[in-house]
């Protein structure tokens, strides 16, 4: 166990603590046997009850330091009560509800009043926290952490932003090299989200090079493999459609336009078990991919993850059988070629099939070009 000098392991505790808190929160609460499995990961032993319900109390104070019923301080403005010194008390954010015989917490949506450096900081955490807990967990716990130990009231926006940026935002796969190049077009796509506005583009098509109107109603951003996309519905395709940002030449939000959400809608949903982007309205059904990785590359899949469903077995060879759980796996052919004979697919037969065909085409291509070499200038 690593030594944790001053602080002891409390930060990790409460981050823990946290973090499955707000992680449970949507799907019915956290139980008080979930946060004592977390307080055993951190610390090697397991909690009372006592000591669960006081470590919430030092969250719920280091969130709003009133919310148990202290006096203010003398000139400290409260929101309940008047300037008397009459006992406040503020909302929790941290609070219980019964379910049957089971007490659960949730984290409830508190205010945003932070320090610019703080709230910045924590945006910038919290909003990659979402996507890529399973490949950074770890990571990102102790940038929380280190929160902690500096500016605990700055994780005071954690549920609003996690509830936004869930809704709008979903990374899958490697995170973009320089997200910097398309940080101010990101910025105003989430403010067309935020206030439903529709989005006029410029839009370079590819086969041809010439730049196209478009104006799209956005559903949300999507992040492949260092690529960061628009998904929305476009109204002169009227169809859903997904744009490269990197092909955006120009962007303007339409500010006295308005739309509304498809009902039911959601990203994560819509796009979390797809390879790629996807836009058909159906995906298909949800199948096992199933790769055999000869050694030597096989180095990489176990250091990255190329799809949140990325399951991996080590063989005798040193080669590594890899799966993954998807739909409309036929997006994964080109990536596929991409490996040359490193790659093998097990399963489904159908996609190695499509594989074998587009290998064969692309061998046809290049034994006609050279039966017939191309004629020199003169």
């Amino acid at each position: 166990m690593a030594s944790f000098p001053r602080t002891g392991t409390q930060p990790e505790t409460l981050v823990n603590l946290l973090i499955t808190v707000i992680e449970k929160t949507p799907t019915g609460g956290a139980t008080l046997e979930d946060l004592q499995a977390a307080y055993a990961e951190i610390n090697d032993r397991h909690p009372s009850v006592r000591t669960i319900y006081r470590h919430i109390r030092r969250l719920n104070l280091f969130f709003d330091p009133l919310c148990y019923g202290e006096k203010p301080e003398p000139g400290e403005k409260v929101s309940v009560g008047d300037d008397d010194g009459e006992t406040v008390t503020g909302e929790k954010a941290i609070y219980s509800r019964r379910r049957g015989c089971k007490t659960c917490y949730f984290f409830r949506e508190i205010g945003d009043d932070l320090p610019a450096p703080t709230y910045d900081t924590t945006m910038l955490l919290l909003g990659i926290y979402p996507q890529l807990r399973g490949a950074m967990k770890s990571s990102i716990k102790k940038a929380m952490q280190s929160i902690f130990r500096n500016t605990l009231s700055g994780l005071s926006t954690f549920a609003g932003i996690l509830s936004e940026l869930e809704q709008m935002v979903h990374v899958s796969g490697a995170f973009p090299a320089d997200p910097a190049k398309s940080e101010a077009m990101i910025e105003e796509i989430l403010r067309a989200l935020r206030e439903r506005k529709r989005i006029r583009l410029g839009y370079l098509r590819t086969y041809d090079g010439a730049v196209t109107e478009r104006v799209v109603e956005p559903h949300g951003l999507l992040c492949r493999l260092n690529n960061w996309y628009l998904t929305g519905w476009c109204t002169k395709r009227q169809q859903r459609r997904v744009f490269l940002l990197l092909n955006i030449k120009e962007l303007m939000v339409l500010e006295n336009s308005s739309y509304s959400m498809p009902p039911g809608f959601s990203l994560k949903e819509a796009y979390q078990n797809v390879w790629g982007t996807w836009t058909e309205d159906d995906f298909g059904k949800l199948e096992r991919v199933r790769l055999r990785v000869r050694p030597g590359p096989a180095e990489r899949f176990r250091h990255n993850l190329f799809h949140e469903s990325q399951c991996t077995w080590e063989l005798a060879d040193g080669a590594l059988e890899v799966t993954y759980q998807l739909t409309a796996a036929q997006e994964m052919i080109p990536w596929l070629m991409s490996w040359g004979d490193a790659i093998e697919v097990l399963e489904p037969a159908w996609l190695r099939e499509e594989l074998i065909k587009n290998l064969q085409e692309t061998m046809r291509y290049y034994r006609e070009k050279t039966a017939t070499p191309p004629s020199l200038p003169r």
